[in-house]
């Protein structure tokens, strides 16, 4: 599958409202843990757990990135560090297009959901492509829509 790449895109979890709320809850509570010493009614290292989880989360979501990959006979879709590696045939492309959609509303968030892979942004490539014998779609989030447009196009 060696072909001509035309079109890349790396997107990570950089917005400023996200980390804010990671690490300001991380802050609050390990303050409570280490400071106030309010663990509650549970035993320390029982505490200790959550807490350490807690500290994961923000390192999950700086490492977490979306890559796109458009070739000359298909599309790659790639979601590190979950090893979501998708490719979509343009000969099973029905069609493509390049939407504007909520991602709240539609999609219920950012990540990987029900048919849409994105990061951030309310800008995508739909993509509709044959799945046994019907067509199914996926969104794929895009802060380069020029780019993307033309590409799309020019297949």
């Amino acid at each position: 599958m060696k072909n001509k790449l035309l079109f890349y895109e790396k997107q990570q979890f950089r917005q400023w409202f996200i980390w804010l709320l990671l690490i300001g809850l991380n802050l609050f509570l390990w303050y409570m843990f280490f400071i106030e010493k309010d663990f509650g009614n549970a035993d320390f290292t029982i505490a200790l757990i959550p807490l350490t989880i807690l500290l994961i989360i923000p390192i999950l979501f700086w490492i977490l990135k979306l890559e796109t990959f458009i070739y000359e006979d298909r599309i790659e879709v790639k979601f590190f560090p979950f090893k979501i590696h998708k490719i979509y045939k343009l000969t099973e492309i029905e069609k493509m297009e390049v939407i504007k959609y909520n991602p709240l509303l539609d999609y219920g968030g950012w990540g990987i959901r029900m048919g849409a892979y994105n990061i951030s942004g309310n800008i995508g490539l739909k993509v509709y492509y044959k799945k046994n014998n019907y067509i199914d779609s996926i969104l794929i989030g895009t802060q380069k829509k020029e780019a993307i447009s033309n590409v799309i196009n020019s297949l």
